[in-house]
């Protein structure tokens, strides 16, 4: 997969880009040049719907938590929460590092300060249909997907 930051796209190259399913044998092929664990897919997939799911859960709305204070105390509580709960399964993440600093201001922009039924339905389906590699993906999507991951891997400690 090219880094979009290290070429400019044409719109019709972007538009393919953001909108082309890939075929199976493209998406196997990016599975082995870029050396992803399938379980590990399945894992951080897993993770990233768990923190979604706190996070929507115990969100008590606009008119509770207003400021960008209250809504990184309530981030950080979820993010702890769901590194905490996978650590009593024996997987073990960093609480801080770059993947902190990426989920942060991934959720603060696309769950905080977009809260409406239809965004936050389409943002549950996106994490979770990212996560599946059986899935048509984009080359956008794969790009995305193997950010993540490679965030969530160096983030893994062994214990």
């Amino acid at each position: 997969m090219e880094d979009m930051g290290r070429r400019r796209l044409l719109p019709e190259q972007f538009f393919k880009y953001v909108t082309q399913p890939l075929s199976r044998e493209d998406v196997n092929l990016w599975v082995k040049t870029q050396n992803i664990s399938v379980s590990k897919v399945s894992l951080f997939g897993d993770y990233l719907t768990s923190l979604y799911n706190l996070i929507n859960d115990t969100y008590l709305g606009l008119d509770v938590i207003k400021t960008d204070k209250e809504i990184t105390g309530h981030f950080n509580w979820c993010w702890e929460k769901t590194i905490s709960n996978f650590k009593k399964e024996n997987i073990n993440f960093s609480i801080e590092g770059t993947h902190y600093n990426y989920f942060v201001h991934f959720f603060y922009e696309s769950f905080y300060l977009n809260k409406n039924d239809e965004h936050l339905e389409k943002l549950k389906n996106f994490i979770n249909i990212l996560f599946i590699l059986h899935a048509q993906k984009t080359k956008s999507e794969l790009d995305m997907l193997s950010e993540i991951y490679i965030l969530l891997n160096e983030s893994l400690t062994v214990k």
